[in-house]
């Protein structure tokens, strides 16, 4: 059992060992360049602290389009219940059998076609993917129908600003073709949809100038 105070790193050698060629597990989590892989994952362990200061232990969590499963062991210890949600979860039930994690579902399939309206989370996860969906309605609608009343929902969104743009040809690093927005329009898209910002931490330099993440914590809009 994981200490719930602490972040899980996966080691690179496994996800490395289980990512098979597939996109589900960017190659930054374990590239060779330490300021790349490091940059990766701070998002993440911003992303984790900032649940800590929010949420108490215990209560159901989200995993939405968690499927590189990167995030399990470390909501497994967050969370009592954990429900992961991705079209494709190969990966993370790789994840979920390396770390024995018990409390843990993964559930394979498209969000539209799928309901937890009925049993709702108190928290809901979403690292790296709402800019993924073309129309950011489908996810958002989503969300505020599986959250609970009091639940929150923490994003980590990358920028595509200058900086990143920069960078991603420093690096060669290709922009994937399914990010459709920046983090800026998803952050905007929240706040004009039912959303309403609780705080947000800049990656990886903690200022707003130029960052390259925007990982921040919301609660639906009363």
């Amino acid at each position: 059992m994981f200490s719930p105070g602490k972040f899980v790193e996966i080691p690179g050698e496994f996800l490395a060992q289980i990512a098979d060629d597939s996109d589900r597990i960017p190659r930054l989590y374990y590239a060779d360049n330490w300021v790349l892989r490091r940059t990766f994952w701070q998002r993440l362990h911003v992303l984790h602290r900032l649940m800590k200061r929010l949420l108490a232990e215990g209560g159901s969590g989200l995993d939405l389009g968690g499927g590189s499963g990167v995030m399990l062991p470390t909501l497994s210890a967050q969370f009592r219940r954990v429900t992961l949600v991705d079209l494709e979860a190969t990966q993370a039930v790789l994840v979920k059998k390396h770390y024995d994690l018990a409390n843990v579902e993964i559930v394979q399939g498209d969000i539209s076609a799928l309901d937890f309206s009925q049993s709702r989370f108190d928290a809901a996860i979403a690292a790296d993917v709402l800019e993924h969906f073309q129309d950011l309605r489908v996810p958002v609608d989503v969300l505020k129908r599986w959250l609970a009343p009091h639940g929150l929902l923490f994003t980590s969104l990358p920028t595509e600003n200058w900086v990143y743009q920069i960078l991603r040809k420093v690096f060669g690093i290709q922009k994937p073709l399914d990010h459709y927005h920046t983090g800026y329009e998803v952050e905007d898209f929240l706040e004009s949809n039912g959303f309403q910002r609780v705080r947000t931490v800049f990656v990886p330099f903690y200022i707003p100038v130029a960052p390259l993440f925007l990982v921040s914590a919301w609660r639906l809009a009363r």
